[in-house]
């Protein structure tokens, strides 16, 4: 039975409208993006898009403008203050580097000065031979001044002919880009954790080869193990500092390996002690990389602040903003002033200044704003049982203006596969829904944030399981009478691309059509590859082994869980939508279904998106691809 859940809708939506908005509002990045306060509450700065153009903003929180920086068509990722005159500017991109002998998606730095509107590389220069690719970046200082503290790649650093590298931590000055050593590592070095003056706390290490992870704490002039573990595939994570500053937080399997927890461990007795949380929650670090609030999700994002100032501040802000979808996007370090990332209530996401010592709430700009409340479709979290009896959560976004009641559907999976669904604006979601369709986001199992168990039903389930808890929330909508049971097609990117192939040849009876964008169609060619740039112990090989159920790339299960091998049994049209520059699912997997379905004689086809990743990171093609989709859906599964 599907069980709407009571009270806890994100109503996106307010009445319907009579004419939609055009598709392509639905498909561009967002407006303003990625909005930080600086440490004198003084200065916002963010993202701006418009068209093919990124800029970055610096304004006063009065609204004037003091600075902007045109990035042309670089794909910036996110901005933060290193000090209340410097911006750091993450971008990504795709390429290849030195001592990598494989394309990826690597991430950049820059460092704009405010005053003067000069912007330098980070780092632009080293005394010592790096890789110009950044492992984690943040603001701080050093003997009084300012810097970015970031994890850098030693030239010579990990490929499969070079394990003589090391990953260290260098102090960037913002000014000039030089940086130089502040803690050298090696080859299994993992992460730093640091305060905001970059006194080193602790290191983590890995060794892939026999899968030991190891915990150091800095002290005394050296390093001082203080826990190491098994760890083939899920190796723990450093999260951050106890808000005392006497504990490290480690997110780490319990002793028998049933569950992730979050512990302390003693700065000064390396002692590990009891939980003190679920391991799958989210969380908020202040400068000093301490843990000052915990988040996980119901339906709507829920936030358990620690730091009672912030407790404080937030208890107003969740009431003034009651039953919206908040992100805590920024804040002073006096938690005096917060910006908030607010959806729902009639607009698909806006951010808000929020002057506690003042009592004002400020709209500072909004992430789309070409759409108004009538152009979204309200969203309400579902919940069904898989054909096993396993409870399934997930989210139902309605077209705007009409009944639930007989409508076409559009199942629309993640990614991942162990990721999941939010409530929210969904751009893709929202642009469906625009057009008539309901739309299902099932957070089918192995999707995070529901416990240890739910993620390990997955194991061995790809293809399987995982697949029919997709097609299960079909037919809980259509025992309701919510949905056409003869109307649904199936779309989604990544892992959701696969599904979507796999729904059309594997699942069969149930979808009208089908839209993979950088779907997986070849297991065994796609685990292959990954083994080739990792090798046989990289994490992300176990990792997909352990979903497949596999022993590697010659395991007969994966033809069978292929869909370019079942092309013939396509029960509807296909459209594969893949980005040249994909460095994460590669384009050769749509050019094989592709291939498969034409042999086949069966309807397939193809949009090839030049100068785009795997994340459709630029509007142009995001947009190509809402509207082919839109064309492809309505010829396929018309929603009147």
């Amino acid at each position: 039975m599907l069980k709407f859940l009571v009270g806890a809708a994100v109503t996106l939506a307010l009445a319907g409208s009579a004419q939609a908005a055009p598709v392509a509002a639905y498909g561009r990045l967002p407006a303003m993006s990625s909005v930080k306060i600086s440490a004198d509450g003084q200065k916002l700065a963010y993202i701006r898009n418009e068209g093919l153009r990124s800029t970055i903003v610096v304004q006063g929180v009065d609204g004037a403008i003091l600075r902007t920086l045109e990035m042309g068509d670089r794909k910036v990722r996110a901005v933060q203050w290193t000090d209340p005159n410097h911006v750091l500017i993450q971008i990504t991109e795709t390429t290849t580097v030195s001592d990598v002998f494989y394309a990826g998606e690597f991430a950049l730095g820059a460092s704009l000065n405010v005053d003067t509107g000069d912007a330098v590389a980070v780092p632009k220069r080293t005394a010592t031979p790096v890789l110009n690719v950044l492992f984690g970046a943040s603001g701080g200082a050093y003997d009084g001044k300012p810097v970015i503290y970031a994890g850098l790649l030693a030239r010579g650093g990990p490929s499969m002919q070079n394990k003589d590298g090391s990953l260290d931590l260098y102090r960037i000055d913002p000014e000039s880009g030089i940086g130089q050593l502040h803690q050298r590592g090696d080859f299994t070095t993992g992460e730093y954790l640091h305060k905001a003056d970059g006194e080193v706390i602790a290191r983590s290490k890995y060794s892939r080869q026999d899968g030991r992870w190891s915990l150091e704490l800095r002290q005394g002039g050296g390093w001082r193990e203080a826990l190491a573990v098994n760890a083939m595939i899920d190796t723990p994570d450093i999260v951050g500092r106890s808000l005392d500053g006497q504990s490290v937080i480690i997110n780490i399997k319990d002793e028998k390996g049933e569950g992730w927890t979050l512990r302390p461990l003693g700065v000064a007795d390396g002692k590990l002690g009891e939980p003190i949380g679920d391991g799958e929650v989210g969380y908020v670090r202040d400068d000093d990389q301490r843990l000052v609030a915990y988040t996980r999700h119901e339906v709507l994002r829920v936030y358990d602040m620690k730091e009672p100032r912030l407790a404080a501040g937030w208890a107003l802000v969740a009431q003034a903003f009651a039953g919206r979808q908040l992100l805590l996007a920024s804040f002073t370090p006096d938690y005096g002033k917060l910006v908030v990332f607010v959806e729902g209530g009639g607009e698909p996401g806006g951010y808000y200044l929020v002057d506690l010592a003042a009592k004002k709430v400020k709209r500072i700009g909004g992430a789309y704003p070409d759409l108004t409340g009538a152009d979204l479709g309200p969203v309400s979290g579902v919940k069904y049982k898989a054909a096993d009896g396993l409870e399934v959560n997930g989210y139902l976004t309605l077209p705007p203006g009409r009944a639930a009641k007989n409508l076409p559907l559009i199942v629309l999976p993640h990614g991942g596969p162990q990721a999941r669904d939010i409530a929210g604006f969904d751009w893709l979601a929202q642009g469906l829904a625009s057009r008539g369709y309901a739309v299902l986001q099932p957070n089918f199992r192995g999707s995070s944030g529901y416990g240890q168990d739910f993620i390990e039903a997955a194991y061995g389930e790809w293809g399987g399981k995982m697949q029919t808890d997709l097609s299960d929330g079909v037919r809980a909508l259509a025992k309701t009478g919510t949905i056409d049971p003869k109307r649904v097609c199936i779309a989604g990117a990544s892992y959701g691309g696969y599904a979507a192939l796999a729904g059309i040849t594997l699942d069969k009876g149930v979808y009208r059509c089908a839209v993979a964008i950088a779907g997986v169609s070849d297991l065994a060619k796609m685990l292959d590859k990954e083994q080739l740039q990792g090798g046989v112990n990289s994490l992300s090989v176990r990792y997909w082994k352990r979903y497949m159920g596999v022993s590697g790339p010659s395991d007969p299960k994966l033809a069978q869980r292929s869909p370019a091998n079942f092309a013939a049994q396509a029960d509807g049209p296909v459209l594969l939508i893949h980005g040249k520059d994909d460095t994460v699912v590669y384009y050769d997997q749509s050019t094989t279904m592709r291939d498969a379905l034409e042999r086949a004689k069966k309807p397939v086809e193809f949009i090839s998106l030049a100068a785009e990743d795997h994340y459709l990171s630029r509007e142009a093609t995001r947009q190509q691809t809402l509207a082919a989709m839109v064309t492809f859906l309505e010829r396929n599964n018309p929603p009147n």
